[in-house]
């Protein structure tokens, strides 16, 4: 198989598994795929009265959420089929706070090892200004593992 179809096979399947997760936690935060391709991924949420805490401000987690999404669906974007990944350790800096509007996550990959594979995230707001900035180290898996 070339490797661009593969490419195009991975995104697919990136956007399958985000679709298959076992407690439609990305769906229930309303978060999809805006784009992808090799080694990038692009996810946006519009953010409303139900992504704050009491402080008026985008609960931290939220952000943290679609970050992490972000980064492992980067790095399917270039696994093998069969692979997938999970996070093993994450670090994230909030830059300044969101109120609302649309979030942009922008995960990319930064290696691929055959062990351990590391990405990083920046989330904007709906004014193009940095949110936060997040790192993540991976660990490819099966994938299903841990679904059964």
């Amino acid at each position: 198989m070339s490797r661009g179809l593969e490419h195009v096979q991975n995104i697919g399947r990136a956007n399958a598994l985000l679709a298959a997760e076992p407690a439609g936690w990305m769906e229930t935060l309303g978060a999809r795929i805006a784009q992808a391709e090799p080694g990038r991924v692009v996810l946006e949420l519009v953010a409303g009265p139900q992504h704050r805490h009491g402080g008026g401000v985008v609960q931290g987690g939220v952000i943290t959420q679609i970050a992490d999404a972000a980064m492992g669906m980067s790095l399917a974007t270039l696994q093998e089929d069969g692979m997938w990944n999970t996070t093993i350790e994450l670090k994230i800096n909030f830059i300044r706070p969101a109120i609302q509007g649309r979030l942009r996550a922008v995960g990319r990959v930064v290696e691929m090892r055959q062990t351990l594979l590391f990405s990083e995230a920046d989330v904007f707001d709906d004014q193009d200004r940095l949110v936060a900035r997040a790192s993540s180290t991976c660990m490819p898996v099966p994938e299903g593992q841990g679904r059964e």
